[in-house]
């Protein structure tokens, strides 16, 4: 249903809380434990979309070897959208960044097979400057959604962001904080029919629809993730075309950590 494919670009993630201290630059970090490193360490978070009743869900070291590491989720499909690209392939934590391989289905409704190959993605890097940009992939997709033919086109890549001095999670104070952000920017075509005449028409215009904000507390990991959908539809109303969607949309989904339990 083209309804789906559109609002499943909310992936899920993210969180309420409230910050300070927002720095003009990034702090100087010494050490590397924004993502502690032990078998059976383990997030345990709260997921809320709008309106809707919050699930539950976590993530659990499973492997370390060296400076690499493989996480599981519970449940295994999770609705996080950070709890499914931390635990959809393997993890590499050296010289201050955090880097993921594997080919990681970012889990949109409506499309069958919606995987992409990340090679060396690095989701942040203590040390680097503000609005560093770490990592960038394109590619394409086709897919058939109810009666429309849709071409797909996709940029996935991650930004360095202002660290942050402290911050206040689920009346929880975390302090020495690393803000990074993922953004997926896509475009959308199909073909339309008027008549006797075909041609394709672009849907949606080069936007970036979803702006992923993840914040890293030292010692701790992932305490904060907001998950921003954005989206605006070319309006062809004027040429009878009704599409069985809202020609627009702004849906934020929350990531809360709620406990955690580290060594």
């Amino acid at each position: 249903m083209f309804n789906k494919i559109l609002f499943a670009f909310c992936l899920i993630a993210v969180i309420s809380c409230d910050s300070s201290d927002d720095n003009d630059g990034n702090m100087t970090n010494t050490d590397f434990n924004y993502f502690p490193l032990s078998v059976t360490n383990t997030w345990n978070f709260e997921i809320t979309t709008g309106t809707d009743t919050p699930s539950n869900e976590s993530l659990t070291v499973e492997t370390v070897s060296g400076t690499e590491f493989t996480l599981t989720s519970d449940p295994t499909d999770p609705a996080g959208f950070m709890t499914r690209i931390l635990s959809g392939g393997a993890l590499k934590d050296e010289n201050g960044t955090l880097i993921g391989n594997g080919n990681i289905d970012f889990g949109l409704q409506g499309l069958s097979n919606f995987n992409v190959a990340i090679v060396n993605g690095t989701l942040y890097d203590q040390n680097a400057n503000v609005n560093t940009e770490l990592f960038s992939t394109t590619g394409t997709t086709s897919q058939t959604v109810d009666v429309y033919d849709l071409d797909i086109t996709y940029q996935v890549r991650t930004v360095q962001q202002a660290d942050v001095a402290q911050m206040v999670v689920e009346g929880v104070t975390y302090s020495d904080i690393i803000h990074s952000q993922l953004i997926i920017n896509a475009t959308i075509s199909t073909d339309v029919t008027i008549g006797n005449f075909t041609q394709q028409v672009p849907l949606l215009d080069p936007q970036d629809v979803i702006v992923v904000d993840n914040y890293w507390s030292k010692d701790i990991g992932l305490i904060k993730s907001d998950n921003q959908l954005d989206y605006e539809l070319r309006d062809y109303s004027t040429l009878g075309l009704t599409l069985p969607v809202p020609q627009s949309a702004s849906i934020l989904t929350t990531q809360n950590l709620t406990t955690y339990t580290v060594q």
